[in-house]
């Protein structure tokens, strides 16, 4: 095996882990207080049980066939950007990550990963002038062993681990559950009692999660429930020529 692709598939491993953290951190942490940009929430006598508003949440995300996840989130000190959209059951994906030294690029589709990132990554990664000068900046197909590390990472395990039933116990959630708003939409926030870990829910009837956020590890967005478009494989004049890898 080249010293590039094992170089591969430790980074896959890399996303896949950090990626995959993610949801586990986020909503285990114990967390100080809320983020002074959260919407300002507004009680109201109308708002569902916290207990029915979070199973509502839980039962409509399980049926869901795609979502877009963007957020922000330190974990062991490390910070990053996370940005990934696809089908729940894996088939496309798209993601991006910047761990604050530029964005790495990761397609799906099927069963093909592509990679794209700058020339500082690339360099940092293999050391060689020649393989970063024809790689940076364009898309590299990835060997299917050096993708190995990915193992059944999908947008759909990501949902799954936020939505787990780790805390949809009743005595696990304040019972007050408030009204506010996500970018205009309204919505309804339930808290956990460990972890001040919030749930910003839709208050339109299908209960989908709109915001998870935890002051202490970060925030979570989640739009575009059941209509992110596939992700393609890059067109041939984007697609770097590796012939070394």
């Amino acid at each position: 095996m080249s010293l590039m692709r094992k170089r591969f598939r430790q980074c896959f491993a890399l996303l896949a882990a950090v990626a995959l953290s993610l949801s586990a951190c986020t909503f285990t942490t114990v967390a100080a207080v809320v983020k002074a940009s959260s919407p300002a929430p507004r009680v109201t006598a109308k708002a569902p049980t916290a207990a029915s508003a979070y199973q509502l949440m839980r039962r409509n995300g399980a049926t869901a066939t795609s979502v877009h996840i963007k957020g922000a989130y330190t974990d062991n000190g490390q910070q990053a950007q996370l940005d990934v959209a696809g089908d729940c059951a894996g088939m496309t994906m798209r993601m991006l990550v910047d761990f604050g030294s530029g964005v790495i690029e990761v397609l799906k589709v099927n069963d093909d990963f592509y990679l794209k990132a700058d020339a500082v990554y690339w360099t940092r990664l293999d050391g060689s002038a020649a393989i970063t000068k024809s790689v940076a900046g364009k898309y590299v197909k990835v060997p299917a062993g050096s993708a190995a590390g990915m193992g059944d990472f999908r947008v759909g395990t990501l949902l799954g681990l936020v939505l787990a039933e780790g805390i949809s116990a009743a005595d696990q959630l304040n019972p007050k559950v408030q009204t506010t708003d996500v970018d205009g939409a309204p919505a309804y926030l339930i808290t956990t009692k460990v972890g001040d870990v919030k749930f910003y829910i839709s208050a339109d009837g299908q209960g989908r999660l709109l915001r998870a956020e935890s002051a202490k590890i970060g925030t979570l967005d989640f739009t575009q429930w059941d209509s992110v478009a596939p992700t393609s494989a890059p067109p041939a004049d984007q697609l770097a020529k590796t012939p070394s890898l």
